[in-house]
């Protein structure tokens, strides 16, 4: 399981690393939007980094519990909220289900962990 999350941990830092260097595509000028944009991909770096030092130091609790929000507001935004948003343009932004999968699947670790 230690792997896995790992894994998981390190896909989210490639998605967010994807997602900022995608700025530069999208965008021709660094306005707002892009801004927002490139937001969007370094807290997916933050919230990778995050679990990777859970995953590492299992016992420290206040990397616990910053992993769990950091998990639990992804999860918010790339589970419910995006996919709320984007329900009719779904199909065209398949990243988001990968994105949202890969955030899951942290957050559960994350909230195992609490039980250890």
């Amino acid at each position: 399981m230690k792997t896995t999350d790992r894994l998981f941990a390190w896909a989210l830092l490639i998605l967010g690393c994807m997602h900022s260097a995608g700025t530069f595509i999208a965008y021709k000028t660094l306005g707002l939007e892009a801004i927002w944009f490139l937001t969007g991909g370094l807290t997916m770096i933050f919230c990778a980094l995050l679990n990777l030092i859970r995953a590492a130091r299992p016992a420290d609790k206040l990397t616990l519990g910053a992993s769990t929000l950091a998990n639990l507001l992804l999860f918010a935004v790339f589970v419910i909220a995006v996919p709320w948003l984007l329900h009719h343009e779904f199909k065209q932004n398949p990243q988001v289900i990968v994105v949202g999968i890969t955030v899951t699947v942290e957050f559960v670790f994350s909230l195992k962990q609490w039980f250890r």
